[in-house]
């Protein structure tokens, strides 16, 4: 039985895979400099401060790296602060799982606290116990965020369920006894395997409510 929820963030209930996508093309535009082609491909591979020595290495831009990162950093925190909505249906899943008791908390690979604010504007803060970084306790290769992400609500594997679009990050949570739910994002290019990993797919996050009694019924009987 499913009595707890762990969320994903970015491209599984916020819609801002395209921001983080195209962040660095839209620094460089502002500040008068044209981005390479497939500068977003090498970006991605790359943590935000060995971007930002990148974007100095390559494009001369008169700031040090460190100034670089913070100009990238206030442009994100407007974005969540003003800008990023809700993937389509979220808010209505979110309830559904309330309304039977469900306890959710969230793991990501971002800023907790902007994340937060951000579902705070969207009217959805409420519904989670508690936030969870990658930048405190490592990559989701690993799953200790997502362990300390069901520590905050008491929870245990074997009783919740991981909401991620990340093939790897749905492997870890299934590794570590989690069920999984997969939703469909830009972000993830693999998505046939995606959809075979998880327990449970969709390509609109508010679709899982059609099948809301599967999930909490779901029994994690084995580990990959």
């Amino acid at each position: 039985m499913i009595k707890f929820a762990i969320f994903d963030l970015d491209g599984t209930l916020l819609d801002s895979s395209e921001m983080w996508r195209t962040l660095g093309e839209r620094y460089l535009k502002y500040i008068g400099k044209t981005p390479e082609v497939g500068l977003s491909e090498k970006l991605n591979e790359m943590t935000m401060l060995e971007s930002a020595r990148y974007l100095h290495r390559e494009y001369n831009i008169p700031y040090s790296s460190e100034e670089i990162l913070r100009h990238i950093t206030r442009m994100t925190e407007k974005y969540y602060t003003e800008e990023v909505r809700l993937k389509d249906g979220a808010s209505k899943l979110l309830a559904a799982l309330h309304s039977h008791c469900v306890h959710m908390s969230i793991a990501t690979a971002g800023n907790e606290r902007l994340g937060m604010n951000a579902l705070m504007r969207l009217g959805v803060s409420d519904f989670f116990e508690g936030a969870v970084s990658c930048s405190d306790y490592g990559s989701k290769i690993s799953p200790d965020v997502f362990l300390a992400a069901a520590d905050l609500i008491y929870a245990i594997p074997e009783e919740t369920i991981v909401f991620e679009d990340s093939l790897f990050a749905v492997r870890t949570a299934k590794k570590a006894g989690f069920a999984t739910a997969a939703v469909k994002d830009i972000s993830e290019k693999e998505q046939d395997e995606l959809k075979k990993t998880a327990d449970f797919y969709s390509e609109n996050i508010g679709d899982f409510t059609n099948n809301i009694n599967d999930i909490l019924t779901f029994k994690q009987v084995t580990r990959m």
